[in-house]
């Protein structure tokens, strides 16, 4: 009998450097550790959390599932003279529209909205003669494509960068439209004001610059040579502008190179006297396609329904232009789970950084198949979904060919004298754009500058809605929605690779330092004391990840804001 001599005692922050020094102390049983050899006797003691823990940490098969709550306002209204449209609308002043259908005026059309059904992640209007059955129907319906006639759902993950995306932006400051490359950084425009008496030069962006006040930017445009400046404070009066505005002292330009209304770029950098590790890069993450259209499974959540509810209405046959009563629905409340039918192997992916992925990304797209809309035509970002003097920017103008989402459109035709359009199934291998983002390899870290969203917008030859044509309003969502699967360390590890071992073939070499910095990717089960890693169910060799999702399917010109409310401190006197 004796101690197990492989016991070791490693201190949780000598393994990790925001981990807690816990189960210093723990009790050394006395075990046997000889025995008899005993021919053919093959028994051996095996520790079941160690199998487990193995097996897991190995394991590169992922099952992922979340679920959706959809948010929707139906808010646009129009017409048209398709009768299997015009028959299925949720009315609007039926009564008024009736009375003037009677003769001498029977032709009068019927205005109302696209009922809910056109938007739901799961049509349940199979049964409606005229329009999903015959005679005369629109189409006739086939229940198993229930979920995918209006949306299609894909796992995707970040495998590039696109550096050379167009991006158009408004500037309300100087009241004009700056265009840029993704790879150029951030825009701003220059305002020189005077405060205590001393010169300033403000440059103001119209999208969050993620600048602090000790670092430094790199201009795209140079002044006696030099285009690399210190900050030296952020934002001014205003509430909020600390993350738009950053200032430089004027220390006596001359010259127009800082004039007022002066448009330019910046890049951040960390580091002054290094710029070369420490500038950051700008780009549109590229999204590659994992699954197919028909992996994806999409069931209803029980009875689980949002807290608006269902907002319907009855229609008398009297006040419907085919004389039909039923009841026609607004908006409705119905929450879903997707999952996917086969496991996602991530052992030999690696994201857009060349680094092991630890991020997955349920998409959602708009497939419209319907054909009330111009299927996932068009795309931007958040900075460009305010409205200029009431009206849709001109980003989101059906003539420019850079807000093009450049996903298949196909069509098909009817007895209507107008094609529909939808949006064509994707495949695994495509590829779709998605958020504008900045990477600093000083501190190994990528920032979300702006969110990618893709805008609905109605076929004005089968469902006309008024406005401008070629910009009128529409809706817009957000396609990918991210959950993480594995996590990186909030720290950056250093070290000479001559050395020392284990440094990962990710890791980026400092010219500044001589050495090579990375960050450490946490085992699955471990969270650190910042609340850093995941830890989701592993059964039967397979990672089972879950999250839960608000889809907003938002109005154009609507104005909301999220936010995330802090679990209070509480302290002793609590």
């Amino acid at each position: 009998m004796g101690n197990n001599n492989e016991n070791r005692v490693v201190l949780g922050s000598l393994r990790y450097k925001s981990a807690t020094d816990t189960n210093l102390l723990f009790s050394v049983p006395l075990i046997q550790n000889s025995k008899h050899n005993v021919e053919f006797d093959r028994t051996v003691d095996i520790s079941l959390e160690d199998v487990f823990q193995g097996e897991r940490q190995s394991s590169g098969n992922f099952r992922p599932s979340c679920k959706f709550t959809i948010l929707f306002k139906n808010s646009y209204s129009g017409k048209t003279n398709y009768e299997p449209f015009e028959n299925n609308l949720y009315y609007l002043n039926p009564e008024i529209t009736a009375a003037q259908n009677c003769p001498p005026n029977p032709n009068i059309y019927w205005p109302g909205l696209p009922q809910y059904n056109e938007f739901d992640f799961i049509r349940n209007d199979n049964n409606v003669t005229g329009y999903t059955q015959p005679p005369n129907q629109h189409l006739t319906f086939i229940p198993k494509s229930a979920s995918n006639y209006n949306w299609m759902f894909y796992m995707t993950y970040a495998k590039s960068n696109d550096y050379t995306k167009p991006m158009k932006v408004y500037e309300r400051y100087s009241g004009q439209y700056i265009n840029w490359v993704s790879g150029d950084g951030i825009p701003f425009v220059i305002e020189n004001v005077t405060e205590n008496g001393l010169g300033i030069v403000k440059f103001i962006c119209p999208i969050k610059h993620g600048l602090n006040a000790d670092e430094f930017v790199k201009l795209s445009f140079s002044y006696n040579g030099k285009n690399l400046f210190k900050i030296d404070s952020l934002g001014d009066a205003n509430f909020g502008s600390e993350e738009y505005i950053f200032n430089i002292i004027n220390v006596g330009f001359t010259g127009t190179t800082f004039n007022n209304g002066v448009i330019g770029t910046f890049k951040r950098v960390i580091l002054g006297d290094n710029p070369s590790d420490s500038t950051s890069e700008y780009y549109v993450r590229k999204h590659k396609v994992l699954t197919k259209l028909d992996n994806a499974v999409l069931t209803k959540c029980g009875f689980e329904q949002n807290i608006f509810g269902i907002s319907k209405k009855y229609e008398s046959m009297a006040y419907t232009p085919n004389r039909m009563s039923r009841v026609s629905i607004k908006e409705g409340a119905q929450s879903y789970s997707l999952s996917f039918n086969e496991d996602i192997q991530i052992n030999d992916i690696i994201d857009n950084q060349k680094r092991p992925i630890s991020e997955l990304f349920f998409t959602v797209v708009w497939r419209g198949y319907f054909g009330w809309t111009l299927g996932a035509k068009k795309q931007g970002w958040d900075f460009n979904l305010p409205l200029v003097f009431n009206q849709p920017s001109d980003w989101w103008d059906l003539l420019n060919t850079n807000s093009e989402t450049n996903l298949p459109i196909d069509s098909y035709n009817t007895s209507w004298s107008s094609p529909f359009l939808y949006t064509r199934s994707l495949t695994t291998g495509d590829t779709l754009d998605g958020d504008y983002c900045e990477w600093n390899d000083y501190e190994q870290k990528e920032r979300v500058i702006s969110t990618l969203n893709h805008k609905i917008n109605f076929n004005s030859n089968n469902f006309d809605t008024g406005g401008v044509l070629s910009n009128s309003l529409g809706y817009y969502y957000k396609p990918h929605n991210l959950i993480k699967i594995r996590d990186y360390s909030d720290y950056i590890e250093e070290g000479d690779a001559s050395q020392i071992v284990g440094v990962p073939n990710y890791a980026y070499f400092s010219t500044e330092k001589n050495l090579f910095v990375w960050r450490d990717l946490y085992p699955y089960g471990y969270i650190d004391s910042n609340g850093i890693g995941v830890d989701y169910p592993f059964f039967n060799g397979t990672h089972y990840p879950f999250s839960n999702f608000i889809f907003r399917i938002i109005p154009e010109g609507t104005n909301y804001s999220e936010s995330v409310i802090n679990v209070p401190t509480i302290d002793f006197c609590e």
